[in-house]
């Protein structure tokens, strides 16, 4: 009887537990939260390869849906983006000036919002699961528009463990890997003041 208790317990938390990973691993459901981001706050680390070097960087990004996008690139400058403008202020110089959205790939592609629209656009979105570092993450893969031969296609690694974005890989049109981005200590849905965001 002991026995048959025994094994009955067993198969329960072996149902349960496969219950709970299929439950964190509904891609849909993920996705939706990603997509009803409304704001979100987090360090980033940055690194960019080419056939000579890799280059790194390190920043703060803010994101709200009302005002915008800004990448604190360490204390060197700082990048706000409204519409089809980049505001950049050079701290060092104390020097400002405005360029076109398209020519900054770089910062750009590393915005988790970017890939926010993609979600909505992009019908070729597929998904993964992977166990990194023991944890479980949900890749989601999605083309990025455009032409540049070096930014083609992109992996977001989602944790599971809490829905928030902690890798991003990019690849150029062989897929080779160019960028690497790492978001840290992610804090979604902060609510943020408008003030950060202004450009005088």
């Amino acid at each position: 009887m002991k026995r048959v208790l025994l094994i009955s317990l067993c198969l329960l938390i072996a149902v349960f537990q496969i219950g709970c990973e299929n439950k964190d691993r509904d891609a849909e459901k993920n996705l939706k939260y990603i997509r009803n981001l409304d704001s979100y706050v987090c360090n980033v680390n940055i690194s960019m390869k080419n056939d000579k070097q890799t280059v790194t960087y390190s920043g703060k990004q803010f994101y709200d849906k009302t005002y915008g996008l800004r990448f604190n690139l360490g204390n060197n400058r700082i990048y706000i983006y409204k519409d089809e403008n980049v505001f950049v202020k050079d701290l060092k110089s104390n020097n400002e000036y405005t360029t076109r959205k398209d020519s900054d790939s770089i910062f750009k592609l590393s915005f988790v919002a970017y890939y926010i629209t993609l979600l909505y656009t992009d019908e070729n979105i597929k998904n993964s699961f992977k166990k990194l570092n023991n944890e479980e993450y949900q890749i989601v893969s999605l083309d990025i528009p455009g032409n540049n031969k070096n930014v083609s296609s992109a992996d977001l690694y989602i944790r599971l463990s809490d829905k928030v974005p902690k890798y991003l890989y990019v690849y150029g049109l062989k897929g080779k890997e160019n960028i690497k981005v790492e978001y840290l200590s992610f804090d979604p849905n902060r609510k943020l003041s408008k003030r950060i965001f202004d450009t005088k």
